[in-house]
């Protein structure tokens, strides 16, 4: 279970815990809108406002827009001195960015209060910028370094005990590149009176915490108080990482606090702050409710790491059953044995067949059987995992189907994961995750272990060409980064290598210690594969390598609820490029190819991996989206790691013949055209004539199949079967409006199903 936060509250629950406890159950009370946070700045006589909300407006329009402002260019360029570019961008931003209405309409202390903090703010910059020019830096250069990191939305789920989870969400207002120290900095500015300047400096270093987590970097953090007079107070990154405890202990007191029943006296009670008893606007309720504010705790210890993960069989109560996926057409039952799906399953059939119902019947029947699915749903149809059928789908089943009905939704634990928003959970992909010799240690021959690091190597060097799309030749480019991932694993420890770094050795690949790089790749070549990298990092495409939970699929394995099989959906239709759609499902296939050489265990099932609309991203012929190999090799070698795929398409001819070559179990609705049969006749002949039902799967009618697995029964050959009822619901497909309003339901009511 997730719960969600801003980093105001986070700042509120570390202030006074009573005050985060009372907002929350007035969030619940009004159930829509955002989160109720009381406002804990204690204003004192005599204290003027600066305007600091039209000074915030201000300043955000100016940062989002001075990096391709000309005349902030000419000013840095023609300034001879701090005073005189201060002076010009306090003009420029009167004249382009300041929204002067409300300005005119405060009394005359607010205005000259705000005119003052501006120059305060302005000085800052015009020192900053005096000291680069004075190191030689160029005007780009220095906008680049103090407009040019676009990263401010924070979005990063930290992992609780008992498998409990906090997602924390914020803008941060500022964070650059500090030459001066040669580090990342992130600065929040007040406009208020630096009463409370280690509580402020604290919501800086939750943002440096999660600036880290997201993107890796090591941000000192500051905050710069601008009214009534400039003060600063700093926490260097070696210093608030080292206490980084402190928070997650924090976090974890919050999930605590938010169950407390004050009816009961149930959970743990949070405690007070007398300092603020005073103006706050829970003091009539808070003794009277909860006691006296000096009683109640906080959670123990940060909590250790998730235990192993131990096999599905050995927490699964009910032995493996056979997958019920409907019935012949003489109204007999008729179940796959599981043991075939570790040999992939095909389900084929024309638009309107029923294909994607029957699929998501096996999916239901994985479930059932204690194994987990990651099912990629590109339109919309999966995420309705969600949601039980409606009660008329229910209403024809057999007392045998109604308690198989129930028991599904006793085991199921949906999810559904959204990578680059937040419709659902958000999931977030690291496109240099790489294996370390920890992982790969379970390999017991050293030339085998040797081969598979290799491999994974090469499927990021890969996936990483795919996602720069720089033209020219992409097998040169592949190779190239291929040798220079080698080059460094031995470089630097290359689990914490990340794109920033990559990129700096792709610029001088002689650092990682390539001798001659000219002999592998053009330097123009090598020079542009960087450009189009960097516009990864800083463009649209950006969000998919931050924010939320990190693409995980030991996590995605286990449930949060125990008893409970996860049934995950990654949902793309939230994303609008094909490109990124086809990055990630690449990165997915190479991120679950990774887990199943490095951790996945044998004997059994261990994960159904479901791919509905599989011609988009492996199709057949000589077509090759940045998703096709590595989904071939995943349906290649996952067999003998215990992965099972599941592809649904509408036509036998539109997936590549690799995948179609290792799906043992295949299931062919209605087919469209002569050339479809051709192909099904020669999957299903054995020799001699072509099975005459073949001729009969054109116009069959919708829910109608024909099928062979390994081990299946003579007398099955050529019968027609028709699927099972839905157990959950099967409707025309969610746009992310649609599964974000599902989602906020389910988190409303702490419904699972």
């Amino acid at each position: 279970m997730s719960r969600r936060f801003t980093v105001s509250q986070v700042r509120v629950a570390a202030t006074c815990p009573r005050i985060f406890y009372f907002d929350q159950q007035e969030s619940r009370r009004q159930a829509a809108g955002p989160p109720k946070v009381t406002r804990i700045w204690r204003r004192g006589k005599g204290d003027t406002t600066a305007l600091g909300s039209l000074f915030h407006r201000t300043i955000e329009a100016f940062n989002d827009a001075a990096l391709g402002d000309r005349q902030v260019h000419t000013l840095l360029a023609n300034a001879s001195d701090v005073g005189t570019l201060q002076q010009g961008l306090q003009r420029h931003i009167f004249s382009a960015y300041l929204d002067t209405a409300p300005l005119y309409r405060a009394t005359a202390e607010q205005q000259s209060a705000f005119v003052e903090a501006l120059r305060r703010y302005l000085n800052e910059l015009a020192t900053l910028v005096h000291y680069g020019r004075g190191q030689g830096m160029s005007e780009q250069m220095l906008l680049d370094h103090l407009f040019g990191e676009t990263r401010r939305r924070m979005d990063v789920t930290y992992p609780l005990a008992d498998g409990e989870s906090v997602q924390i969400v914020g803008i941060l207002d500022y964070v650059f590149y500090d030459w001066r120290k040669a580090r990342h900095r992130i600065i929040d500015y007040k406009l208020t009176p630096a009463g409370e300047p280690q509580s402020d400096l604290f919501q800086v270093c939750i943002y440096a915490l999660m600036h880290h987590a997201q993107h890796g970097t090591q941000a000192d953090a500051a905050v710069l108080y601008l009214h009534p007079q400039r003060s600063m107070v700093e926490r260097d990154w070696e210093g608030l990482y080292a206490d980084r405890a402190i928070i997650e202990r924090l976090l974890a007191s919050m999930v605590a606090w938010c169950d407390y029943d004050a009816e009961r006296g149930q959970g743990l009670k949070p405690p007070g702050d007398s300092a603020y008893c005073d103006w706050c606007p829970w003091r009539e309720q808070c003794e009277a409710r909860l006691g006296d504010r000096r009683e109640g705790g906080r959670a123990g210890d940060p909590p250790a790491a998730p235990p192993p993960l131990t096999p599905l069989a050995q927490t699964t109560p009910e032995p493996p059953t056979g997958l019920a996926i409907g019935h012949t057409a003489d109204g007999q039952p008729l179940q796959l044995p599981p043991h075939i799906l570790p040999t992939h399953t095909a389900v084929v059939g024309a638009a309107g067949s029923g294909k994607t119902w029957l699929a998501k019947v096996i999916a239901e029947e994985a479930i059932l059987n204690g194994v987990p699915v990651l099912a990629i749903d590109p339109q919309g149809d999966l995420v309705q995992f969600l949601r039980r059928a409606a009660p008329e789908r229910l209403a024809g089943l057999t007392p045998a189907e109604r308690q198989r009905y129930e028991r599904y939704w006793e085991r199921v634990e949906p999810r559904i994961f959204t990578p680059g928003s937040s419709h659902a959970t958000r999931l977030s992909l690291n496109p240099l995750r790489l294996p370390d010799e920890t992982e790969l240690a379970g390999i017991d021959n050293p030339a085998r272990r040797e081969e598979e690091r290799d491999a994974l190597f090469a499927a990021a060097a890969t996936n990483l060409v795919g996602l720069a799309q720089a033209g020219g030749e992409q097998q040169v480019q592949e190779n190239f980064l291929l040798q220079l991932l080698k080059l460094l694993r031995h470089h630097a420890d290359s689990s914490d290598l990340d794109l920033h770094t990559l990129l700096r050795f792709i610029h001088d690949p002689e650092q990682a210690g390539m001798m001659e790089p000219e002999l592998i790749i053009k330097k123009s070549e090598r020079e542009k594969l960087a450009r189009k990298l960097n516009a990864v990092l800083f463009g649209a495409g950006a969000t998919l390598f931050r924010g939320g939970q990190p693409l995980d699929l030991t996590a995605l394995r286990r449930p949060t609820t125990a008893g409970r099989v996860p049934l995950n959906v990654i949902y793309l239709n939230a994303l609008t490029h094909d490109d990124q759609k086809q990055f990630f499902v690449a990165a997915l296939a190479t991120e679950i190819y990774r887990w199943m050489v490095s951790s996945a265990a044998g004997g059994g099932t261990q994960l159904l991996f479901y791919l509905d609309e599989a011609r988009d991203y492996i199709p057949a012929g000589a077509s090759k989206p940045p998703a096709k190999q590595p989904l071939i090799r995943l349906f290649t070698q996952g067999r003998k790691f215990g992965v099972a795929g599941l592809l649904c398409t509408q036509s036998p001819r539109s997936v590549d013949y690799n995948v179609f070559g290792n799906c043992s179990t295949k299931i062919i609705g209605r087919v469209e055209s002569s050339q479809d049969a051709e192909r099904v006749a020669e999957w299903f002949t054995l020799g001699g004539a072509v099975p005459r039902w073949v001729s009969a799967r054109q116009g069959a009618q919708a829910g109608s199949f024909v099928g062979r697995w390994p081990g299946m029964p003579t007398e099955l050959e050529g019968v027609s079967l028709q699927s099972r009822p839905l157990f959950s619901l099967h409707e025309g497909a969610w746009p992310p409006e649609r599964v974000e309003q599902e989602m906020a339901g389910q988190r409303a009511t702490g419904q699972t199903d």
